[in-house]
């Protein structure tokens, strides 16, 4: 027998067979988005620092393969990750001390997020633009610094979620907590292909857009500039699209990227469904 426990914004199922535990998701940015991505870990030796970070998180859901949820989050939250974390998503308590494989979450626009670790004035910016992710920063290399203020209406569900040495999904403890980190990658912006596990980190190409754009050289690259790059133009090896569809340009192949910022306690992965 399975006893339904409503809380706020989220329903928990109890088994009275079994014991049960709690699990805490949190959000958290890393070094590459909380302090700098270094120039030796680009293949052009730029160094980029964000400033902002922000994502809408949001549709978590615990489960098994064959249907059963143990609990689940249907609202949405404003997080920065920039700002040191890792920082608390949402807290589930007293679910069933089992094994549960299927755990999954969204990063899409949600006209009715709340602010997690963010001001009224960050959830308003991505509401008003519908946006589910928006970053600020900079790329410096010797004298050269570029500036950069990007926003992406990216709807991705990641399902599946697991990791090379946890496994699939989580284990709720009998009596204890178990946390669980949705981790956001920032580095994925600047890969060289959409496919590749080999992909280097480059940023030439997004620095010389700047000159080519609607506004001109003036020091910010923008997803305008970006849109007037034909990825024909550029090197050969370099921004591979792997047969996906639809990415002709530097914006296309950013915004391809960006769908794949979401992981899983780390290194561990989950499938992204573009919705």
């Amino acid at each position: 027998m399975k006893k339904r426990m409503l809380g706020v914004g989220l329903l928990g199922l109890m088994a009275c067979s079994q014991g049960s535990g709690n699990v805490t998701f949190t959000t958290y940015g890393e070094d590459f988005i909380e302090k700098e991505i270094p120039a030796e870990d680009f293949e052009d030796g730029w160094t980029v620092k964000y400033s902002k970070f922000l994502v809408t998180l949001g549709e978590l859901k615990v489960a098994d393969h064959g249907g059963e949820v143990a609990a689940e989050s249907a609202g949405a939250k404003v997080f920065d990750v920039h700002k040191p974390g890792p920082v608390t998503v949402v807290r589930f308590s007293a679910l069933p001390a089992a094994d549960w494989d299927e755990v999954s979450y969204a990063i899409a626009p949600s006209a009715s997020a709340e602010a997690g670790n963010v001001s009224a004035a960050d959830v308003n910016l991505l509401k008003a633009n519908g946006w589910s992710v928006y970053m600020e920063g900079t790329a410096t290399k010797g004298a050269v610094t570029k500036r950069f203020a990007w926003g992406f209406p990216s709807n991705t569900l990641y399902e599946h979620c697991e990791h090379p040495d946890l496994g699939e999904g989580l284990t709720v403890p009998n009596g204890g907590e178990e946390t669980v980190q949705l981790t956001i990658h920032g580095d994925h912006l600047f890969f060289d292909d959409l496919q590749s596990p080999d992909a280097k980190m480059r940023f030439d190409a997004l620095a010389a857009a700047d000159k080519l754009g609607i506004s001109g050289a003036d020091g910010e690259v923008t997803l305008e500039e970006l849109a007037q790059v034909d990825l024909t133009e550029l090197p050969a090896g370099q921004y591979g699209t792997g047969g996906a569809a639809n990415v002709r340009n530097l914006r296309d192949f950013v915004t391809a990227l960006v769908r794949t910022v979401g992981h899983f306690r780390g290194e561990g992965e989950c499938s992204p469904r573009v919705r």
